[in-house]
């Protein structure tokens, strides 16, 4: 499929966008699914294991009657044991209760330094009403399997038709990607077993899926007075100390002598904005760190946690500090 762009006074056309792994647009569809569906989803959990499966979930959801959305995502034409596992997937999730994936979406919120209270008041916020309109019974009571694949595999189609058939709820999205001008662009085709149910070609234009800028970074915190004083000085601080500040989906990334530094990226609610720090940290440091800052997360690449407050501020640029003399030392 070819897109074109209308440019000033001629046609631009798009080049294909391939995405690098499925965990990149993974990412994407982590900060906004409604893509799969067209529809508000509230992600609950991404790569969760279950005791049924030695793999694990994509992405997975609620719907705004609480039923459980399975999201599979394939780079490519996907081969029939997708089908399998997402099958999988579904009867694994099928056995949970309420408790269960309210434990699920705790650990996960856990692991980004998110604030968690309850599924339920999760899920009410999400999508506006009053906690308890809603029972706890009422949560996973259906099951809605999403296969998300690079182009159409015939004989997938075929299986998928299938199961549609035996009243299976399960949905089958061709999507194919562009590049453009500091935007994805991203064209989808709902299809079941070679006939065509739905098409929705789109550019999916979503803040969260576009370059991060400064500007936008503040634009986000503008609400919020006292904490875009508390950005000004930490993007003050970055450029004292000659860091190079880069646009990157749905962040900012801070380099120091052509290493990664620092990533940052502001909270939805202006409440605070987060930065993950790259580097070694001794079991001690991150002890000191937790006393310190709030939300503090160990990560494969180093830490990360939040910034509210100029308190708060000066502390990490001690963490910042360290970090940047190892790697200016190296």
């Amino acid at each position: 499929m070819e897109v074109y762009r209308w440019e000033e006074r001629k046609f631009g056309k798009l080049e294909p966008l391939r995405f690098g792994a499925e965990r990149d647009f993974e990412d994407l569809l982590e900060q906004d699914p409604r893509l799969v569906l067209g529809e508000p989803l509230c992600v609950i959990s991404r790569q969760p294991p279950l005791s049924t499966s030695k793999q694990k979930i994509d992405l997975l959801a609620l719907d705004r009657q609480g039923n459980s959305v399975i999201i599979e995502l394939k780079r490519g034409r996907p081969s029939r044991t997708a089908i399998a596992q997402i099958l999988e997937y579904a009867a694994g999730v099928a056995q949970l209760v309420y408790i269960d994936l309210e434990r699920l979406t705790y650990r996960w919120f856990q692991q980004q330094g998110k604030e968690f209270t309850s599924l339920a008041a999760l899920h009410s916020e999400f999508f506006e009403y009053s906690i308890g309109d809603i029972p706890k019974s009422a949560f996973n009571q259906k099951q809605r399997l999403v296969l998300v694949s690079e182009g159409v595999d015939a004989r997938v189609l075929e299986v998928a038709e299938y199961m549609r058939s035996l009243n299976i709820d399960i949905t089958y999205i061709s999507y194919f990607s562009y590049h453009a001008p500091d935007e994805i662009l991203v064209a989808t085709e709902t299809v079941l077993g070679g006939n065509v149910l739905k098409e929705k070609q789109q550019a999916y234009r979503e803040t969260a899926q576009r370059f991060m800028t400064q500007e936008l970074f503040m634009e986000m915190l503008a609400a919020n007075k006292e904490l875009l004083k508390v950005a000004s000085e930490f993007f003050g601080y970055a450029t004292s100390c000659g860091a190079t500040v880069r646009p990157r989906i749905a962040k900012l990334r801070m380099t120091i002598g052509g290493f990664w530094w620092l990533d940052t990226y502001p909270s939805k609610r202006a409440t605070h904005f987060r930065v993950d720090v790259h580097g070694d940290f001794t079991p001690l440091h991150i002890v000191e760190c937790r006393a310190n800052l709030p939300n503090v997360t160990v990560k494969n690449f180093g830490i990360s946690f939040n910034i509210a407050t100029s308190e708060q501020l000066e502390y990490a640029v001690e963490v910042f500090e360290r970090i940047r003399n190892t790697i200016l030392g190296n």
